[in-house]
């Protein structure tokens, strides 16, 4: 039930909403329907005019969730890609439509935010992906998917014991040609459940890294779980939160129960992997097994003969991580939690993440080897939590160690990206990419560095050499595409863009791209397409809307421009050059009282910003402050900005 192709128009299993639901951070709309045998997820946002603008529809083709707690909508992409829709269902209150998690804010992914392996690897069965995405997890393709967890998720693969079976073969060699769990020892019998149930949290950790050596599905069942991926927490002390994917295995092992059962206790001792029990059934059930230890429990007098052990000691509670979502959490407290465990919560704000080092939680004891000490200096920097100790250690054991995999050197080269130490970063790509000479993707990353360091000669050739490798990526055209505009190669820059966008349609960051090669070719009606289509696939990117405000503005189409400005400093109140395009365009309709306010709130976040001083001094000077006016001309004039300090020139002359 974890996942499921949608066939009928019963298959999304909850009541649908009639009106569309209004999503107040993104100013956006949202909408099921069905129509032509199919789910549809429809979007849309208010234009300046009233109107329908931004709109997108996409196909339901997956659920993904059993409904126990939530449903989300997944659609497959033309390139073979599975994506997060934003709107999707909870159980709470009787069913509720809202946002996803990380898509209750006003910068949201659109609706092309990619099921990664790692997001596929707990909530399906085993898919099949091409071979060459086992080095480039970062695709997510997809060339057949299962529907649903299945046997071989505990039971091992099992093409053998079917063989076996249809041959006859004696039951003792059928049964052997597959894992059963029972079998195992505590341990790796465990572990079967843990390979998805112990995520320690969704925040920014990582909360695990699977071994570079190890493809993304390969685990297999009865193997130790360490040999595939190790699991990493915060500081002692410093995860205090309750998530979904932690809320059992994660708390159950903090248990006192657990930890003093000596491997006794398990996840198998209250549930069957097998059956899903009625709650009367569960409950009967659960209150045996923690009275078959606690005897003394049965007589007391604080405990009623048909007391709820799971109610009290393990309660249902609300998530941090999915605010929507109520979860039986599998700490089992030795006294019941006070407080309301239920109260609504808002979403979290993904820009706070977890800064301190990052510390091996499974095991927790680790022999010293290359693999592991690698593996855990990659964690300290993979996803920014422990840059200042973890780059010079990741950096002291790859001269250790020399590994041959590329991926610690290009591991450590993000990392000299992060603290903006592009030279180093470089180092570590070109280490990276000689190891793996005929990879796209480390070129691409070799590529990008590069481009950071402005070096665009280079970033040519090896991005070139990109597309020869790997002629179907989108990401090495587009990246091509921007560097030889940066080089004033126009022609070329039109056509690596465009050849990226026949790749993939749904690349707004490359839309807005073409869009600013095409203005700057003078091709602006094919420019404002473009700006107006990056906008439509994500809406609440700041920085391209004010690209096509500026585009609007160019060709006299003043109120749409004043309108994508003014969203552009909805979406990023800190954006000081929005404020100022906001307030010159309000200027320039007489607006003198907002154009005002606007340009001071520019000069506010960016001080020595020349344009805002030339426009406010003009503006003060049309309302008849003089004095002020002046003030802010002469900071233009001796601003940096040659067209700003001309012109403010220009308007001192005429206010002596």
């Amino acid at each position: 039930r974890s996942f499921r192709k949608v066939r009928s128009k019963e298959d999304i299993g909850a009541d649908v909403p009639a009106k569309p639901f209004y999503h107040a951070p993104s100013a956006s709309y949202f909408q099921m329907q069905y129509r032509d045998d199919a789910w549809y997820q429809r979007r849309w946002q208010t234009g300046f005019d009233g109107n329908e603008t931004n709109v997108d529809e996409k196909r339901v083709d997956y659920i993904m969730g059993s409904g126990n707690h939530s449903r989300t909508f997944l659609h497959w992409s033309e390139r073979n890609t599975v994506q997060e829709l934003p709107f999707a269902w909870y159980s709470e209150k009787g069913g509720l439509w809202g946002m996803n998690p990380g898509y209750d804010r006003a910068d949201y992914a659109g609706s092309i935010r990619p099921i990664y392996y790692e997001c596929m690897f707990c909530h399906n069965g085993y898919p099949t992906i091409p071979e060459g995405d086992k080095k480039d997890a970062t695709q997510a393709t997809y060339t057949e998917l299962a529907e649903g967890i299945d046997c071989q998720r505990c039971h091992g693969p099992g093409q053998t014991h079917v063989d076996k079976a249809s041959h006859k073969s004696p039951v003792e060699e059928i049964r052997a040609a597959i894992v059963n769990p029972s079998k195992l020892n505590p341990q790796r019998s465990m572990e079967v459940c843990l390979q998805c149930h112990l995520e320690t949290s969704s925040e920014k950790l990582p909360h695990a890294v699977v071994r570079l050596e190890r493809a993304p599905f390969s685990f297999r069942p009865g193997e130790p779980l360490e040999d595939f991926t190790i699991t990493f927490d915060r500081e002692p002390g410093k995860n205090t939160t309750l998530e979904v994917a932690q809320a059992a295995g994660y708390q159950f092992r903090k248990s006192q129960c657990y930890l003093k059962s000596n491997d006794k206790l398990t996840c198998t001792s209250c549930h069957n992997p097998h059956d899903v029990p009625h709650d009367a059934a569960a409950t009967v059930k659960y209150n045996q097994v923690c009275t078959g230890c606690h005897q003394q429990l049965k007589a007391s007098a604080q405990h009623k003969p048909d007391a709820n052990c799971v109610g009290c000691h393990m309660p249902k509670q609300r998530t941090d991580d999915a605010v929507h979502v109520v979860m039986t959490n599998h700490y089992i407290a030795p006294r019941p939690p006070t407080g309301n465990l239920l109260a609504e919560k808002r979403e979290r704000d993904e820009a706070v993440s977890y800064q301190g080092e990052v510390i091996p939680y499974y095991p927790a004891q680790l022999a010293s080897n290359a693999s592991n000490d690698l593996t855990v200096a990659v964690a300290q920097v993979r996803e920014k939590a422990n840059l200042k100790a973890g780059i010079p250690l990741l950096a002291s054991r790859i001269e250790k160690y020399k590994p041959t995999h590329p991926g610690y050197y290009a591991e450590l080269g993000e990392a000299y990206l992060a603290v903006n130490d592009t030279s180093s970063a470089l180092r570590y790509f070109e280490e990276a990419s000689k190891r793996e000479p005929n990879s796209g993707q480390r070129l691409i990353q070799w590529g990008d560095a590069l481009m950071q360091a402005q070096q665009w000669s280079l970033a040519e050739s090896k991005l070139r050499r990109a597309t020869e490798l790997s002629p179907n990526d989108p990401r090495a055209w587009g990246r091509l595409g921007w560097t030889l505009w940066q080089q004033d190669k126009a022609a070329d820059a039109k056509a690596a863009l465009e050849k990226a966008i026949a790749l993939d349609p749904e690349l707004p960051e490359v839309r807005n791209n073409l869009g600013q090669v095409l203005w700057g070719s003078g091709d602006r009606t094919r420019a404002e397409a473009e700006f107006r289509e990056a906008i439509r696939i994500q809406p609440g990117v700041a920085e391209w809307r004010l690209n096509f405000a500026r585009a609007l503005a160019s060709q006299n189409q003043f109120p749409e421009a004043r309108f994508q400005a003014e969203q552009s400093t909805l979406l990023k109140p800190s954006y000081a050059e929005a404020h100022e395009i906001l307030g010159d365009l309000l200027a320039r309709n007489g607006d003198m009282t907002r154009a005002q306010r606007e340009l001071q709130t520019a000069l506010q976040l960016q001080p020595d910003f020349p344009r805002a001083h030339l426009e406010l001094g003009m503006v003060l000077a049309s309302r008849g402050d003089i004095p002020a006016a002046r003030q802010h001309l002469n900071i233009a004039a001796q601003g940096a900005d040659p067209q700003a300090s001309a012109a403010a020139r220009q308007q001192l002359e005429r206010i002596r």
